[in-house]
């Protein structure tokens, strides 16, 4: 293609071929036209070269806008203060560098739009707690976040471009896949991964039509849900062992005594003190359960008052002394001197140190210690009932709060298995912690802590 030089010096030559063809036709010379070129050939010389200056000319104040207006399109920042210049010309030339100079400001508000709309969404991407995970429909993962590489234990280096199967490394996710690009309806999984036993519902998406073939993958952690669901499902088993122990118990007194037990008095009096008993439990399971029901529901109000822990401890200790001296235990207290005060339901919590205490009686065989104390530690004040009984094994550690959660040792024991919940929730009810430490034969230590008042 010929350059503007040249446009402009073909067009002014071509005018002056057609006006010396056109002089002797109309009659302005009356030689003809070789001879007027062999006669003015020296003029002609001249004049080929002022058309080239003027072709020159007319470039130069074309051309140098029309530079300055593609490298102002371009992105060159050199070119932006002549833009401003050109904008200003009352001619074509301006009306072009006005016109490339919005639409230029225009595409940079969209650029700059579109790149403030990717990293916001960036961001929501990187901080979900859900994973997601975009696949085409040759099995590449396009765009994975954290929250997957997190749940599936993918490494930090891995990137978008890699296989599903490589990414993450689980046949149900694959197989979820392939069934969603055979049926393009959205299809819903539960899986449990390998590594951290996480249970995870998997629900896989066409992307139709907009990204055809693309499956969106959003992973949920359920793990939380299971585990309730568990519990629930526990609760349920244990409230009806609780409940049909007792229940099965009277029915057959009730059953000795009418084929005739009634007749023995001595008989009669065993039968209705054990019938006295199991209602007892029954009283006392339900009671719990609806204490419970209220703590964990925040309507039982809190008594709260500035209490000496030393005066919470001795009156705990002492009124369990006698109940462990009569099991056959060594039983002692002690309370570091000057401990500071602390704001507490002191009725709410001596409950909470004496089902503790209880229980490492009930735990403890006859000769063993008990040992029940506080110390100051890191602004709390942390209670400690430590025995020497049967322990409790690492496994059931993590559970022994939980409603009626027994271990296998004291499954035959008495008891309903609310107590250590309804301790649990009291001692959260006054922002502290409760936890245990134990050893299997040698003993177990249950510790609770609570904030020192200001």
């Amino acid at each position: 293609m010929l350059s503007l030089f040249w446009q402009f010096y073909l067009v002014f030559f071509l005018i002056t071929i057609l006006i010396l063809f056109s002089m002797p036709l109309l009659g302005v010379i009356d030689i003809s036209l070789p001879d007027v070129m062999l006669t003015y050939y020296p003029h002609l010389l001249i004049l080929l070269f002022l058309e080239g200056v003027l072709a020159f000319v007319f470039q130069a104040l074309v051309q140098k806008p029309l530079s300055y207006i593609r490298h102002f399109l371009t992105g060159k920042d050199s070119a932006s203060l002549k833009i401003e210049k050109y904008a200003l010309r009352p001619d074509e030339i301006g009306a072009l560098a006005a016109t490339a100079k919005k639409n230029a400001t225009q595409a940079d508000e969209i650029i700059a739009d579109l790149i403030s709309q990717q990293r916001y969404l960036a961001s929501i991407l990187e901080n979900l707690n859900d994973g997601i995970c975009i696949v085409d429909r040759h099995g590449v993962v396009r765009i994975v976040n954290q929250a997957t590489k997190r749940m599936f234990n993918i490494p930090e280096r891995a990137v978008s471009g890699q296989t599903l199967v490589e990414t993450i490394r689980h046949y149900k996710v694959q197989e979820l896949w392939q069934e969603c690009q055979q049926k393009k309806i959205q299809l819903i999984m539960q899986l449990e991964t390998s590594m951290n036993r996480n249970y995870l519902q998997c629900i896989a998406t066409p992307l139709e039509p907009y990204s055809e073939g693309n499956i969106l993958f959003l992973f949920q952690d359920i793990t939380r849900l299971h585990q309730l669901e568990v519990v629930r499902r526990d609760f349920v088993s244990n409230v009806s062992h609780e409940l049909r122990t007792p229940l099965t118990s009277l029915k057959l007194i009730t059953e000795t005594l009418s084929d005739g037990a009634m007749d023995d008095p001595p008989a009669q009096q065993r039968f209705l003190a054990q019938m006295e008993k199991e209602i007892d439990n029954l009283t006392q399971l339900v009671q719990e359960l609806l204490e419970l029901s209220r703590i964990e529901s925040g309507l039982v109000p809190l008594q709260k008052k500035i209490i000496d822990p030393c005066t919470l401890l001795e009156s705990a200790a002492n009124r369990m002394q006698v109940q462990a001296e009569r099991a056959g235990l060594h039983f002692s207290w002690d309370c570091s001197e000057k401990l500071p005060s602390i704001m507490i339901d002191e009725a709410r919590l001596e409950q909470v140190l004496i089902n503790l205490i209880h229980n490492a009686i009930k735990f403890t065989l006859p000769g063993g210690n008990i040992h029940v104390s506080a110390v100051q530690q890191a602004g709390t004040i942390v209670f400690a009932v430590q025995d020497t009984g049967i322990g409790i094994p690492q496994k059931d550690i993590d559970r022994i709060f939980e409603r009626f959660y027994k271990t296998d040792r004291s499954r035959s024991k008495s008891g309903t298995g609310l107590g250590l919940s309804i301790a649990r929730h009291l001692v959260q009810a006054h922002q502290g912690k409760i936890w245990v430490e134990s050893v299997v034969n040698q003993g177990s230590t249950f510790y609770f802590s609570i904030p020192i008042s200001h």
